[in-house]
């Protein structure tokens, strides 16, 4: 059964009750077609602005190379007595190291002290002169050579600082750049792309017994820093992009990204130092992707740092 109002208040009572009703329909209706209409969040991962030290490095492959060496020579045509010496082993200056038979015999001495590298004849018969007989050196004279592309070799200097890594041993050993060489060479990359290459000349300074495992011709991995500070506001090399003639990231402010212009003072595959645009502490987004644009909210994946 219908309950119909008696009198004019009650009416009156049914219709507000009814205004309001409708009234709140209504905004849910339009808070359902608004909620619809904005943009999902988009997922990405974060990273804090900090304030700290910023080095600036070039990072190559390098291989030692003793400083002295010395390729010792038949001095005539004759006959050579077997070599008795092996590579390893260790030679004074002046030693014998092998013996021509020529009108008399002939002795052939060390230049100078160190070890043999390597014998490249052993055999006893006949030599002619200016014959390789074997490679003499000093392993404790060592130094690294490391081939740098040209546009990186341009702000190396030498007595810049190298970190030695990835040798064998349980410790990186510390280095000095003695000198870059003036010349470039051209060189095909791995891909077989022609590269301008130039040779930097690193000095160990490490104790040589550190180090004294390490030979000639042994492959090592170099960090060289062109530039270093202790006080540079950084931020992940991830999360900058281009954006016209400069550089841009996306901070998150309250929750949304906002497209902030940046200086880039200097670049680096790990972590760039900026200066003005942010601040130590803000919060930025990295490897932003299609779905990251000016306004949209950021559901944070994690802290990447």
């Amino acid at each position: 059964m219908i309950s119909i109002p008696g009198n004019l208040a009650e009416w009156r009572a049914l219709a507000t009750r009814r205004n309001i009703l409708f009234a709140l329909g209504v905004l849910a209706a339009g808070w359902i077609v608004v909620m619809a209409l904005l943009p999902e969040a988009a997922p990405a991962e974060t990273a804090l602005v900090e304030r700290g030290r910023f080095e600036q490095v070039v990072q190559e492959d390098g291989v030692t190379s003793i400083r002295e060496r010395y390729t010792v020579l038949s001095p005539v045509s004759g006959v050579l007595e077997r070599v008795q010496l092996h590579a390893g082993d260790s030679v004074g200056t002046g030693a014998v190291l092998a013996r021509v038979r020529w009108d008399t015999l002939r002795p052939i001495r060390a230049p100078a002290a160190g070890q043999v590298l390597r014998v490249h004849r052993e055999d006893a018969g006949p030599i002619e002169m200016g014959q390789p007989i074997m490679d003499v050196g000093n392993t404790a004279s060592l130094e690294i050579h490391v081939d740098v592309l040209s546009t990186d070799a341009v702000n190396i200097r030498a007595g810049a600082p190298v970190t030695v890594e990835r040798w064998g041993g349980p410790r990186p050993l510390e280095a000095r750049v003695r000198s870059v060489e003036p010349a470039a060479a051209t060189t095909l990359s791995a891909l077989g792309v022609e590269e301008q290459r130039v040779r930097v000349i690193v000095d160990i300074l490490s104790p040589h017994e550190e180090w004294s495992t390490l030979g000639d011709n042994f492959r090592v991995e170099c960090r060289i820093v062109v530039f270093a500070t202790d006080d540079a506001i950084t931020v992940p090399t991830g999360a900058l992009f281009r954006r016209g003639e400069g550089w841009a990231l996306f901070a998150v402010r309250d929750g949304r990204a906002v497209e902030t212009e940046v200086e880039l003072i200097r670049r680096g595959p790990v972590e760039s130092m900026v200066g003005a645009g942010v601040e130590p502490g803000d919060e930025v987004v990295l490897y932003p992707a299609d779905t990251v644009t000016d306004g949209v909210r950021i559901d944070r994946i994690e802290d990447a740092r």
